[in-house]
């Protein structure tokens, strides 16, 4: 019976010891506050609830299918000299083939069956799509580097359909955040919007508030619109050679012999203005004959139906592109669905400044360095090639591409007064005074739209931000200053010093002689670094 005691005493001893093992465990897994990527527009591919089939992205099939059959109808406009001719015979092909399936009725609902990709449970449970996917940038860096840091099981995807309103997928985000609570059996959560899931998130905030959101990080969002859309939608369109050769040399970084011939491309237009002058005036005349069908009969019909698009349209363009789109005005369903948008847009930074009074850590990530898409007068604003540096940073004063801010600037009502944080970047760029949270907003130059490549210096931003337990501002690390360089090839972060501003000049010049050297210079580091391994 002693012998009994004794074993009964040792294995509820053990069971003591291994419920306490368990418990701690517990308690400190416990004790990670789960994450949230909420996603940007098309992360993943929209696929047909019917088939299954991959309906967005547009196939390289169906576009090489819409280009070579546009070839005769154009010749016959050329030769006709008659834009509707190329109209007639191409535009409703290009809609019906690319944008048909994934339109929008008039009340902003989907014409089709159309499914985005969704991930209900943590991103350990999707290896092969999230975790081992080949991608090192965009939404998959973030979720990997986020993985990595604080374990997968405790990361997730939201991800959903973009061309609905943002207000619908803030419902869903309830649901999505109530159920990670639950799962994770936490409090509260932390979100990271990229790119258009700053719309998503703000819609949330206006409609369920901030209590259950530890922190928010928001990384180069569309809250605020994008004034690319907004050029677009009001058919404000302007074509210039040089800010495309600008652009293709932007996306070339690290492919030295596209960069030496666009480099030496863009300097001969440059060296020659009157052939400039010619190629822009041919490209506006063709643009200014065929723009107006292919609103009608392919924008209006499928970008302007999806409910999500309108969410991008900056409130400064807001009612003007309503009127050129719907002049004899909209279906009153889906007014609602895009006004019901935009009233959060407008009221962006109160609802985030609500969320900080309420004890909510809210951080911004914005990006500046390169030229937009070249087909409006925005083209210049300074960006991320998706998103203008003022829209994604709540307000931030930037000077046009290749431009500085003059010697006697001052900034118009700036947020922070004070003398002793100097908000101006070293090359004179940006002025991130004006924003709407000065303090807590990191501005990447060089670093391209949602770009936290995986091991990257930006990464280790983003991670900074995520999880740190302490309330940061931009004085707070020296290692992640409010203004940096992101070097796309080796992915470290520089401060904008004086040397590094200098050496940086090469991107801002555009002559023939400024190219070939950069070229020369990234060909011999490219040398150095063959031998150094």
């Amino acid at each position: 019976m002693q012998k009994t005691g004794k074993r009964l005493l040792s294995l509820l001893l053990c069971a003591l010891l291994l419920w306490t093992a368990f418990a701690v465990s517990f308690a400190a897994d416990d004790a990670v506050t789960p994450v949230i990527v909420v996603s940007g527009m098309g992360s993943f591919p929209l696929y047909s609830g019917e088939t299954g089939e991959q309906v967005w992205g547009p196939q390289t099939k169906d576009i090489v299918k819409v280009v070579f059959d546009a070839l005769l109808p154009t010749l016959k406009a050329i030769v006709k000299r008659d834009a509707d001719v190329l109209a007639d015979e191409s535009f409703g092909e290009v809609y019906e083939t690319l944008f048909e399936i994934v339109s929008c009725d008039e009340t902003g609902e989907p014409l089709h069956p159309v499914e985005a990709v969704l991930f209900p449970e943590s991103v350990d449970h999707y290896p092969d799509q999230i975790l081992n996917a080949e991608e090192t940038e965009d939404e998959l860096a973030i979720l990997k580097t986020l993985a990595a840091e604080v374990g997968p099981q405790h990361v997730y995807f939201f991800n959903y359909d973009w061309r609905l309103s943002p207000l619908a997928h803030a419902n869903t985000l309830r649901d999505f955040i109530d159920n990670v609570k639950k799962e994770q059996r936490a409090e509260q959560v932390i979100l990271v919007p990229c790119s258009m899931g700053g719309t998503v998130v703000n819609s949330y905030l206006s409609r369920y508030g901030s209590a259950d959101l530890e922190k928010i990080v928001y990384c180069l969002v569309a809250s605020k619109g994008i004034d690319l859309v907004g050029e677009l939608f009001g058919q404000n369109i302007e074509i210039d050679v040089s800010v495309l050769l600008e652009r293709l040399f932007n996306f070339e970084n690290g492919n030295l012999a596209l960069e030496a011939l666009l480099g030496a491309l863009k300097g001969g237009f440059e060296l020659n203005p009157l052939l400039t002058k010619a190629l822009n005036k041919l490209l506006q005349t063709v643009l200014d004959k065929t723009s107006e069908r292919a609103y009608r009969d392919i924008l209006l019909r499928s970008f302007a139906s999806m409910p999500g698009m309108w969410a991008f349209v900056p409130q400064d363009y807001y009612e003007a592109d309503k009127a050129r789109m719907f002049p004899d005005g909209a279906d009153p369903a889906f007014l609602e669905k895009i006004d019901g948008y935009h009233d959060v847009q407008v009221q962006a930074e109160a609802l985030m400044q609500r969320a900080i009074d309420g004890g909510t850590a809210i951080y911004i990530t914005a990006a500046y360095g390169y030229v937009g898409f070249p087909v409006t007068s925005q083209a210049y604003a300074q960006g991320d090639c998706l998103i203008e540096t003022h829209n994604e940073s709540f307000g931030a004063t930037a000077a046009p591409y290749g431009q500085t801010l003059p010697a006697d600037y001052t900034p118009e009502n700036p947020v922070c007064c004070d003398m002793a944080h100097d908000h101006i970047s070293d090359d004179r760029i940006v002025d991130a005074s004006t924003c709407a949270f000065p303090e807590q907003t990191w501005i990447i130059k060089h670093m391209k739209h949602v770009g936290f490549p995986v091991g990257s210096d930006a990464a280790k931003l983003l991670t900074w931000l995520v999880t740190s337990e302490d309330a940061l501002t931009v004085q707070t690390d020296p290692r992640f200053p409010q203004f940096t360089d992101l070097d796309p090839l080796t992915g470290r972060l520089t401060s904008l010093t004086g040397g590094e501003k200098k050496a940086r000049m090469f991107d801002r010049e555009s002559n023939l002689f400024i190219r070939f050297c950069k070229f020369f210079v990234d060909l011999w580091h490219r040398i150095e670094t063959l031998f150094q391994k």
